[in-house]
């Protein structure tokens, strides 16, 4: 074996190894990824059933049940938005977990029916306003566009309205098929305000203000 080949099965070697750990350590990172996800799913289902039982428990008490509906609503949504975020991030680094990865997502759009179910229950006993937008999205520039919008409308300008997003490319369930076909839902984006006036455009600040007002 002469100098060069000698030299470029080391090199081969070497590139082997550095690969090896290199995929070693994005399964550990992915793993890791996945325990958190875990995690924080399981607190919000647990906060969700609390919130159910509470509703419930509250029922013949219209004060005590509005008073404490319009505190649990707004902190159980964002820890709920933001573990779809983190859903969306996390997924795209996945390397060897999807199945993982996909039976959080279905665990994650199961939270959100039932907040979406909650909000709608007291909007109707308290006689609240709070608004919910459904947000089904693709890997389109109107889709991420949009995705902007309803971000900057609910963190500056209604912080009352809830978003509850569905990538409509990458995920997969059956409580995401059944609100497909309910609205009909076949590219992105298309946002449903409040069960009811459904937008299969890309709808700016400025007319999404109007909309809702």
């Amino acid at each position: 074996m002469d100098l060069v080949e000698s030299s470029l099965l080391k090199a081969t070697a070497a590139m082997v190894v550095v690969l090896a750990v290199g995929i070693l350590a994005g399964l550990a990172m992915d793993e890791a990824r996945t325990d958190f996800l875990r995690d924080e799913i399981r607190d919000t289902e647990l906060q969700t059933e609390t919130f159910l039982v509470t509703q419930q428990y509250l029922r013949n008490s219209s004060n005590n049940y509005c008073g404490v509906m319009s505190d649990r609503i707004p902190e159980i949504a964002d820890k709920n938005a933001q573990i779809g975020r983190d859903l969306e991030e996390f997924s795209s680094k996945s390397i060897g977990q999807k199945d993982e990865y996909q039976y959080l997502t279905n665990k994650y759009y199961i939270n959100e029916l039932r907040l979406y179910v909650m909000l709608q229950n007291y909007n109707a006993r308290c006689d609240a306003d709070a608004n919910a937008i459904m947000f089904f999205f693709d890997g389109s520039m109107d889709s991420k566009r949009q995705g902007a919008v309803l971000t900057e409308y609910r963190e500056n300008v209604d912080n009352q309205t809830y978003v509850f997003s569905y990538n409509i490319d990458a995920d997969h369930s059956e409580i995401l098929e059944m609100l497909k076909t309910d609205y009909e839902v076949r590219d992105g984006p298309v946002i449903v305000i409040d069960g009811n006036d459904v937008y299969r455009e890309y709808v700016p600040l400025k007319r999404l203000k109007q909309v809702i007002d």
